[in-house]
Order: structure tokens, then C-alpha cells, then sequence
């Protein structure tokens, strides 16, 4: 896929833009600021037109290099199949050889100049029902062993309270709720380019 030719445009225009004030010494982003303003519809038009543009050319970056990724991990995957076949295959060896001599000796182990094998003891793996075990917990009194998260439900505390102008918060009868504290948020300007 490749980029629409009015970005393609746009983009060279930026290009050519930086160039310039690249060769009239125009280094300093303020003294930009300064040249380059959006003061009407035009400028800001055609500020918006070199946005779209980019944000084309990130998407064709960003779109390429995804299919570069899933290109090289076909590549790897394919590679490594026949490796991986390969390995198991000698593991499977070794397991029945070392399986054959564990019969012979409980405590079989051997070390070699390319590696060593040994069994070696791993814990019980516990299975929980949680629900079920929790009833049983609650109703045989062992209630230490069962743990209660207790957190504030947010949602529901926005709703009962009120944020004073000094962003605390009080509940309905005018008690300052421990904390908690507002931070009111700018308003945040949003742009968006349109699609060519």
C-alpha cells in the first residue's frame, strides 16, 4: 500500500519547508512560531492538510513494518520446526534411556561433557474449587484462611458525594470524606485530520 500522491505532495512540502529554513538559519523553533502562524481558515486548512499527511505516512510506516514482523516470524517459525521436531525427538531418546536406568537405580543420575540428566522432585500441584472450598472455609469456622479484598467502588462514590470548589469532597450532610481530593482537568484539544 502505498501513499496517497496528495500526501505525497504535502510531505515534500515539508521537506522543501525544512530545507528552507534550514539555509535561511532558521534553526530555532521559536523564531518558526513566529514566521509560521495559523491566523485564518487558509492556514489552518493547510496546517491540518500537512497533519493528514503525516499521520499517512506513520500509518504506511507503521503498516509496513507489521508486515516486515509477520514476514520474519513465518520465516522463524519455518526455520525452527524442523529444529524443534529434532529436539523432541532426542529428548524422547534420552527420557526412555534415562527411564530404563531410574528402574535399575531410584537415584540415577549422570553428567557428561555435553550435558547432564537427573529427576529431581517437584511439589504436589493443588487443584482448587474456590467457590466450594470458600463455603466449606465459612461453614467449619476457619475464616483466617479466607481473604476479603475490601477496595472503594468509585463509580458509586462520584454518585453519592459532592465536589466542593476547593476540590474536596463531602458527603450529603456536609462531611468532608477522608481521602479523596478532585484535580479538575483542562479541557484538551482535539484534533482530527479527515481521510483523503
Amino acid at each position: 500500500m502505498s501513499i496517497n500522491p496528495l500526501y505525497a505532495t504535502e510531505l515534500q512540502m515539508i521537506d522543501g519547508l525544512e530545507e528552507m529554513l534550514w539555509d535561511a538559519g532558521l534553526e530555532n523553533k521559536e523564531e518558526l512560531k513566529q514566521r509560521f502562524q495559523v491566523k485564518d481558515m487558509p492556514s489552518l486548512n493547510w496546517a491540518l492538510r500537512k497533519l493528514a499527511a503525516i499521520e499517512a505516512k506513520k500509518l504506511e510506516m507503521s503498516n509496513m513494518i507489521v508486515a516486515e514482523i509477520e514476514r520474519l516470524k513465518l520465516f522463524a517459525e519455518k526455520e525452527t520446526r524442523g529444529l524443534t521436531e529434532s529436539e523432541n525427538f532426542f529428548k524422547a531418546l534420552i527420557t526412555e534411556y534415562a527411564a530404563d536406568k531410574r528402574a535399575e537405580d531410584p537415584t540415577y543420575k549422570i553428567k557428561t561433557p555435553y550435558g547432564k540428566i537427573a529427576y529431581r522432585k517437584q511439589p504436589d500441584k493443588w487443584l482448587y474449587d474456590e467457590d466450594l472450598l470458600v463455603a466449606y472455609l465459612e461453614q467449619n469456622d476457619f475464616q483466617e484462611l479466607i481473604r476479603t479484598k475490601k477496595e472503594p467502588v468509585k463509580t458509586e462514590i462520584k454518585k453519592s458525594f459532592q465536589v466542593g470548589s476547593n476540590g474536596r469532597v463531602y458527603d450529603n450532610d456536609g462531611q468532608l470524606v477522608e481521602g479523596i481530593t478532585v484535580e479538575p482537568q483542562p479541557d484538551v484539544l482535539d484534533i482530527k485530520v479527515s481521510e483523503v
